[in-house]
C-alpha cells in the first residue's frame, strides 16, 4: 500500500519531533543546562532539514542509478511457459525493490477483454488493450510484462512503434514437448475431431496460426533450457533495459 499525502506529512512531523526529543535529552544529560539543550537541538534539525533539502536536490539531478519503465512484450504458445516466467522473475525483482506488473492474458480475458473472442480481429484488440494498460503502468517507471499468446507479428510491431521502450521476449518452445507438457489437456481437445463435444476451436499452433517475432530482443527456448536457467535469463535482461 501507498502513504497518503497527510500519513506522509505526520510521519515526517514525528520523525522531527522524536528526533529533537531524543537530542535535547542527550544534550541535557551532557550539559545539564535546559536552555543549551534546546539550543542545540534546535539548531541541529534545523541544520539537517537544509543539508537533507539540497542533497536531495543534488541527487534528483544524477541519473546514474535511476531505473525507468520498462514494456515487456511477452510471445509464445500456450504452455511454453509465459506466465510462470514473467510471475518467478516478478517475486525476484520485487525483492530487489522494483516496481513491476504482469498482465496475464488469461486474468485480462476475464475482466478488461471479456467482451472479446479468439478471431484473429479480437485477438490483436485484445493485445492493443493490454499494450495500453502497459504504456500507462511504464510511463510511471514500472516494470510491465504482457503474459500472453500474442501470436500475430502485426499487432507485436505495432505496439513496440507505437509505443516507448518496448522489447518482445519470445518464449520459444517445440509443439511435440508442449504437447507432452499439456497438464490441461488443451492440446489434446484441440486435436479431437471436429464433431467431438470437448474440441476447442481457435487454438493457437493447432487450428489457428502461430507467427513466430522477425526480430525478437530475447529468445528464451524453454525446452533446452532448465526454468532457473530461464528465469535467469529473463530477469538479466530485465536489468539491463531499466538502467
Amino acid at each position: 500500500m501507498i502513504d497518503s499525502r497527510r500519513r506522509s506529512i505526520i510521519k515526517s512531523i514525528s520523525w522531527r519531533v522524536f528526533a529533537f526529543t531524543a537530542l535535547f535529552t542527550i544534550a541535557f544529560i551532557w550539559t545539564d543546562d535546559t536552555k543549551t539543550a534546546s539550543y542545540v537541538a534546535l539548531v541541529y534539525n534545523l541544520l539537517q532539514i537544509i543539508i537533507y533539502f539540497f542533497h536531495e536536490r543534488l541527487w534528483n539531478s544524477i541519473q546514474w542509478g535511476k531505473t525507468k519503465g520498462l514494456f515487456i512484450e511477452m510471445t509464445g504458445m500456450s504452455g511454453a511457459g509465459k506466465s510462470t516466467l514473467a510471475a518467478a522473475v516478478a517475486q525476484r525483482l520485487r525483492k530487489k525493490g522494483y516496481k513491476i506488473e504482469i498482465l496475464d492474458g488469461d486474468e485480462y480475458r476475464r475482466g478488461l477483454c471479456n467482451d472479446l473472442g479468439f478471431s484473429k480481429k479480437d485477438r490483436n484488440e485484445n493485445i492493443r488493450r493490454l499494450g495500453f494498460v502497459s504504456k500507462v503502468l511504464t510511463r510511471n517507471n514500472i516494470i510491465s510484462i504482457i503474459a500472453a499468446i500474442n501470436p500475430y507479428e502485426e499487432v507485436r510491431k505495432e505496439l513496440k512503434n507505437k509505443y516507448k521502450n518496448v522489447k518482445i521476449v519470445h518464449v520459444k518452445c517445440d509443439l511435440q514437448t508442449l504437447i507432452c507438457r499439456d497438464t490441461k489437456g488443451l492440446y489434446k481437445k484441440a486435436m479431437l475431431p471436429d464433431e467431438h463435444p470437448d474440441k476447442i476451436y481457435n487454438f493457437t499452433g493447432i487450428s489457428d496460426p502461430y507467427e513466430p517475432p522477425n526480430n525478437a530482443d530475447l529468445v528464451i527456448e524453454t525446452n533446452k533450457t532448465n526454468i532457473n536457467q530461464s528465469i535467469k535469463e529473463l530477469e538479466n535482461f530485465i536489468l539491463e533495459n531499466i538502467t
